[in-house]
């Protein structure tokens, strides 16, 4: 508390003493102390903005699905047994949260001084993958916080670094005075920053001694190389997988399945990272290197005193596919709730075309105004042996921009090139995949995998690049499309320009 304290009280000692410097100077002389004031209010009004921060409400709203007790009484019992062993009470509640990681709560008043309520938060991603007794150890990490004070402490730490950062970014640096206390203030305050930090380490590690305590230095040991593993394929699940077909209003029907899947395919990438967690040295992380904390953990050589089901962590939640559904969708935008829900195979064709077909609805557009028919594959292609291909992927006209006066025909037929190729093979993959003649198949760890019928035996790209060269030849294209019995003379179904999902990590 005096660390974590020491910042604020210098701030407050600084700015008592520039306004009694500057009550004393009006007792002087008046003149001079509205010169002084000139320079001194500013800078005592900064700080005592950084101390209202420090002194003002904020506002930690409990998110994540709430897991009740008679619901889910086998998950409460361990948390109760495992509470009992890290001396603590137990948490009064817990919410399932979307995030790779746990952790606890406490909401206090006073300053943190008096607690109020406890929560304990869990990753969905955790307990998908952790085994149970992983699983055990990172709840009585967290848990052994509570008994520790930690919980209540780290808020007068992070009031006190709030009120630090916040008086450091407002000060004027070209007042002297205030460029003077910023200096003043910025090496005092790594100082003190340093110091809790080593507090918050020792705090960490009697965490983890609890956890080894509990149920062992193998499954505590082991919990902690997995976290990396889970939270680097989460990660990836999300940006790659989970949204690929946001756009086109889409999400999956079970993703934590498509999860599991994407970590068997990253089998060798997460073992390595199992073997080697991250090791970053920061002397400001509150939290010691994994590879000290392993090796302390292993030097323990606890067995554990708790009984922890065997098997993986999920067998302690009762139907948990419903439960981590909810905590995935909590942790998306409310926009997620609308999104209809789809098989994984279903959504990587959807995916699919939605990244192929972003300028095919442009393209066509171009080609039914260019020719006055309908905007259908057959249009396009006719307007492509009509050599109509630069106006084909012509884009609106600007000062200097896309399509503008400062390009040359050469530069506009390039991009104009570039538009229509990508147009056309996206309404010729969607026309084949109508046909049947091209599947959408799972193929992780991409985000999907397109397979043209082997009956065809054409290169489809090379047939692409024939239609929209300089002399353009469609036959190929023509030739595979009445195979495939699709080219007819109804315009194709709407188009829409859907996002493209990045490459799969």
């Amino acid at each position: 508390m005096l660390l974590t304290s020491f910042v604020p009280m210098a701030m407050l000692v600084v700015m008592g003493a520039l306004v009694w410097f500057n009550i004393y100077a009006f007792t002087v002389s008046p003149v001079t102390a509205v010169k002084i004031a000139i320079g001194v209010v500013p800078t005592v009004l900064v700080l005592g903005r950084g101390l209202w921060v420090l002194a003002s409400k904020i506002d930690n709203p409990v998110h994540g699905v709430p897991v009740r007790e008679h619901e889910q009484p086998e998950l409460w019992a361990l948390v109760r047994r495992l509470a009992e062993v890290a001396d603590t009470a137990p948490p009064d509640d817990i919410h399932l949260i979307a995030d790779a990681n746990a952790a606890v709560m406490e909401d206090t008043r006073l300053l943190g001084l008096i607690s109020t309520r406890r929560h304990l938060f869990i990753g969905a991603p955790l307990i998908a993958e952790m085994s149970s007794a992983q699983f055990a150890a990172v709840l009585t990490h967290e848990l052994a916080h509570y008994s520790n004070r930690d919980t209540r402490f780290a808020g007068i730490a992070y009031r006190s670094r709030r009120a630090y950062v916040h008086t450091l970014a407002t000060m004027n640096r070209d007042d002297y005075l205030q460029r003077g206390l910023h200096f003043l203030l910025r090496h005092c305050g790594a100082v003190t920053l340093r110091a809790s930090t080593k507090l918050s380490r020792r705090q960490e590690s009697a965490a983890d001694e609890a956890a080894a305590g509990a149920v062992g230095s193998a499954a505590t040991v082991a919990a902690f190389r997995e976290l990396a593993p889970i939270a680097e394929s989460w990660q990836a699940f999300l940006d790659n997988h989970l949204v690929v077909g946001w756009t086109a209003g889409y999400l999956p029907a079970d993703a934590f399945a498509g999860y599991r899947r994407l970590r068997a395919s990253l089998h060798d990438q997460l073992g390595e990272l199992r073997a080697n967690p991250p090791d970053e040295a920061d002397p400001y992380d509150t939290h010691p290197p994994m590879s000290e904390r392993i090796a302390a953990i292993d030097a323990l050589r606890a067995v554990g005193t708790v009984r922890v089901p065997p098997g993986p962590a999920l067998g302690l939640l009762h139907n948990p596919v419903p439960l981590l559904d909810a905590a995935l969708l909590d942790g998306l935008v409310p926009e997620a709730r609308t999104k209809r829900r789809v098989d994984w195979p279903t959504l990587v064709r959807i995916g699919g075309l939605a990244a192929l077909t972003e300028a095919t609805g442009t393209v066509l557009a171009n080609a039914a105004r260019l020719t006055a028919r309908p905007p259908s594959l057959r249009t396009l292609l006719d307007a492509l042996d009509a050599g109509l291909l630069t106006e084909l992927g012509a884009t609106p006209p600007g000062p200097a921009g896309p399509g503008g006066p400062a390009d040359g025909p050469r530069v506009r037929y390039e991009r104009a090139k570039l538009i229509v190729r990508k147009g056309l093979f996206g309404a010729v993959v969607t026309t084949l995949t109508e046909a049947g003649a091209v599947r959408w198949q799972e193929s992780w760890p991409s985000v999907g995998a397109m397979r043209l019928d082997e009956r065809y035996r054409v290169a489809l790209p090379e047939l692409v690049d024939a239609a929209v060269s300089e002399r353009p030849d469609t036959a190929g294209l023509r030739a595979l499309l009445d195979a495939a019995g699709q080219i007819t003379r109804k315009a194709t179904p709407s188009w829409h320009s859907y996002w493209a999902p990045r490459p799969a990590s």
